[in-house]
């Protein structure tokens, strides 16, 4: 049954190599067989791959620019005013000149506005591209799913730029579901790509790292008011420390995925666990039921 609203999920995980976009591609295919339009936004843009799994059809792409600060060395009097402004440091007087520091910069224009002699000028600087193409029929189903893709350019540290980028494309599609992948931990790349989302699934492992970056991710996600789950990837069936602490604080496991040969197999050839593992279709569907029940929506 497709979506009577729209529904913003993010799909995270306090630590890499859990299979966070094992779950994010593989959800946003079973949406989208139940007939709801997908959005699915690849927000890991240090290290993007959604679309070696789900190859959109002839992408188009456009740059990610921000603008940057540029000195007049001739009409700088070295006042120093731009430098007392930048409450990130991005600007310095060193050896007589006024120096900008763009990965420390934040792209305000703030140190543009109070220098007096005009010295300083914005000029666009490109940081990465957001890549976006449709993927329609087969298994996508009727709904289709628009595959969007934040890509950090090399040597770049602008990632929540890029990721808000491919957000905003994605919410010009306007689609019922928007699926975002976001990077792994809790840092500024992660809180952007999780910003506003109606729902938070965690992707984690039963082990003691997966518990410790769990309860990170998990605190954050309350820090932003999200309603949140659990899935469980490499489930062994036996109890772990993860059921405990899903447990002890009320959060519910939405799904739990085995820890399965076949699984990694599937996944390592870029295909989609939920076409290639004989309970594939099962786990996902019903990961989908559970996302619409803490969304507040009835599948």
């Amino acid at each position: 049954m497709p979506l009577i609203g729209r529904l913003t999920v993010a799909v995270a995980s306090g630590k890499g190599g859990t299979g966070k976009t094992l779950v994010a591609t593989n959800l946003a295919v079973a949406a989208a067989r139940s007939g709801s339009p997908v959005a699915l936004v690849d927000c890991d843009a240090d290290a993007p791959n959604d679309a070696l799994f789900l190859a959109p059809e002839a992408p188009q792409v456009s740059a990610v620019d921000v603008p940057l600060p540029v000195v007049d060395e001739g009409a700088c009097t070295l006042c120093g005013a731009c430098r007392a402004q930048c409450a990130y440091g991005a600007i310095r007087i060193l050896g007589g000149k006024v120096m900008v520091f763009p990965e420390m910069c934040h792209n305000c224009g703030a140190c543009v506005k109070v220098c007096r002699p005009g010295a300083l000028r914005e000029e666009p600087r490109r940081v990465g591209e957001v890549e976006w193409g449709r993927v329609s029929g087969g298994f996508a189903g009727p709904a289709g799913i628009d595959v969007i893709t934040g890509r950090l350019d090399i040597g770049e540290v602008k990632t929540p730029t890029v990721i808000r980028a491919a957000r905003k494309r994605a919410e010009v599609l306007g689609r019922s579901l928007t699926v975002l992948d976001s990077p792994p931990g809790v840092a500024c790349a992660a809180v952007a790509a999780m910003r506003g989302a109606d729902v938070l699934v965690l992707v984690t492992e039963p082990t003691p790292f997966g518990l410790h970056d769990l309860e990170l991710a998990v605190d954050l996600g309350r820090e932003m008011d999200i309603p949140l789950g659990i899935v469980v990837n490499r489930d062994t069936g036996a109890s772990s420390e993860v059921d405990t602490y899903a447990a002890r604080e009320g959060i519910p496991v939405l799904a739990r995925i085995p820890f399965d040969r076949r699984v990694a197999e599937v996944y390592a050839s870029g295909g989609l666990v939920i076409d290639e593992h004989p309970d594939g279709a099962h786990w996902f569907d019903e990961l989908w039921g559970a996302v619409r029940a803490l969304a507040g929506e009835e599948a």
